[in-house]
């Protein structure tokens, strides 16, 4: 009965987000309220004054809600970044027709997983669908195609699902950003499969040669993100890895066409001034200090404080800035008021589950389950992470709300499985993001990006192996780890 009761709140929001009646932030919403009758009722029930139990349910809300604020700003302020550039007017290099599985590639595993990483919520489907429009490539195949640019949303607008997951259980941001990045080396190459597959069908033939080359580069990718989680800063992972990899791989041509390094310059610099600006304020001393000391917002005594110089909405604001500047007023006006209003509904819902979240936490519902998982599963419980952290990703679309649904049940079952609770971690953010592409919400997007009507079923179909490849790839990781535990190599 005790469990029952304290998992009304999981159920209740995973019923009403299946059911597809109410949206994610009414779903999170009442979440969130049952949340905070399982943490208070207990209590209530225990304490003779209502007092000290409301005092701590009042600590416990605004501790939840400067956690959400980390997110919540970089969702306006990369909101209203995307904005600002798309009004500049910038478009892309046009691709020659031989080059057109090249530029699949591109758009798939390298513009659109930037786009997202910098921008977040979408914008990389939306960026990724546009060169695929101009590829002539069946509508069905393009809009799954464009999917795979959310395989780095465990990165996308600047890692906030990551943060706040770190947050949540008490590791350092670059701690499961590097662990999320090892996972990657794995789960990048097993997707390829089903890229070849898609592109196959699209009309489009791939060499022995070229698929050798798509490996390599893809784990390539991958190492680039360990290495900017490890070195330089996690809510870089998937900006500035792809960013190189694009001046690797499609500089040269680019230079050959005869697009000049001014023009390139010109197109890209608010992107360039945005990794440059945050990585001097981390790895350039004496800059590097001053911004980890000045303008250090820490209201509730060490946890998760907010260096404003170095935060990446403060850099965002900046650049958007600079680019509406040039605008005249009205038309920078609207920009801006258009950015708000997208922005009020994500930073809602990043609100009510990171909420949802912190109270379901201090009330043991999430240990609970995670115990009572174990004791019907046993010594198999932890093969069950991706899945449960693959269905989080599903339902509520937004890698935020996933790990702030699941990472405490996740840490619960690595505790039993004696696996490190950080491996766990990394692979509920990893499936959990992912698995975000094949939400409602994005196969509708993708559906409308491409000129289709009620063809969400097709799409949808041929996207699926997508999420059911990465709960693959991150299943064979816990087994590995569990044979070589067992095995006493770890």
């Amino acid at each position: 009965m005790t469990l029952a009761f304290h998992m009304m709140p999981l159920v209740g929001t995973i019923l009403l987000l299946a059911s597809r009646r109410v949206s994610l932030l009414s779903a999170g919403i009442a979440g969130m309220a049952l949340a905070l009758v399982t943490m208070v009722a207990p209590m209530l029930m225990a304490q003779p004054s209502a007092g000290p139990v409301l005092g701590l349910a009042a600590v416990k809300a605004g501790e939840g809600a400067w956690l959400a604020w980390h997110a919540m700003s970089i969702i306006a302020a990369g909101l209203l970044f995307h904005r600002a550039f798309e009004a500049r007017g910038t478009r892309t290099a046009a691709v020659t027709q031989e080059n057109r599985r090249r530029a699949v590639f591109v758009a798939c595993f390298l513009v659109g997983p930037f786009a997202e990483s910098v921008t977040g919520f979408g914008v990389g489907l939306v960026v990724a669908l546009a060169m695929l429009r101009s590829l002539g490539l069946p509508p069905v195949q393009s809009a799954a195609l464009g999917l795979f640019s959310q395989v780095l949303a465990a990165w996308g607008a600047m890692g906030v699902g990551s943060r706040v997951g770190a947050e949540l259980i008490g590791v350092s941001f670059t701690e499961l950003g590097t662990a999320s990045a090892l996972l990657m080396a794995v789960v990048l190459p097993c997707l390829l499969p089903v890229f070849w597959g898609l592109i196959q069908s699209s009309g489009l033939r791939s060499t022995l040669r070229e698929r050798a080359t798509d490996v390599a580069l893809l784990l390539c990718l991958a190492g680039l993100i360990w290495l900017t989680n490890r070195f330089v800063a996690p809510e870089l992972g998937g900006g500035l890895a792809t960013a190189v990899l694009l001046l690797v791989v499609e500089g040269p041509r680019l230079l050959r066409s005869g697009t000049g390094v001014r023009e390139l310059a010109e197109r890209l610099w608010p992107y360039g001034l945005l990794i440059a600006g945050l990585m001097a304020t981390r790895l350039l001393p004496p800059l590097s200090d001053w911004t980890g000391q000045w303008l250090v917002l820490d209201p509730f005594g060490g946890l998760a404080p907010l260096a404003l110089l170095r935060h990446p909405a403060t850099w965002l604001v900046l650049i958007a800035g600079i680019l509406l500047a040039g605008l005249p007023g009205a038309e920078a006006g609207k920009v801006v008021r258009g950015a708000l209003r997208a922005a009020l509904v994500p930073m809602a819902a990043t609100l009510v589950f990171v909420e949802f979240a912190t109270f379901m936490a201090a009330s043991g519902g999430a240990a609970m389950f995670g115990n009572a998982w174990r004791e019907v599963a046993g010594r198999f419980a932890v093969l069950a992470s991706p899945v449960f952290g693959a269905a989080a990703g599903m339902l509520t679309g937004s890698n935020t709300a996933s790990n702030a649904l699941m990472m405490h049940i996740q840490l619960s079952l690595a505790a039993e499985s004696g696996l490190p609770s950080i491996l766990i971690a990394a692979v509920q953010t990893v499936a959990g993001s992912i698995c975000t592409m094949l939400t409602p919400g994005r196969i509708v997007l993708a559906a409308g990006l491409v000129g289709l009507e009620r063809s969400e079923g097709a799409i949808y179909r041929r996207a699926l192996p997508i999420g059911l490849a990465t709960i693959l790839a991150l299943l064979a990781v816990i087994v590995a780890m569990t044979g070589f535990k067992a095995g006493g190599l770890v």
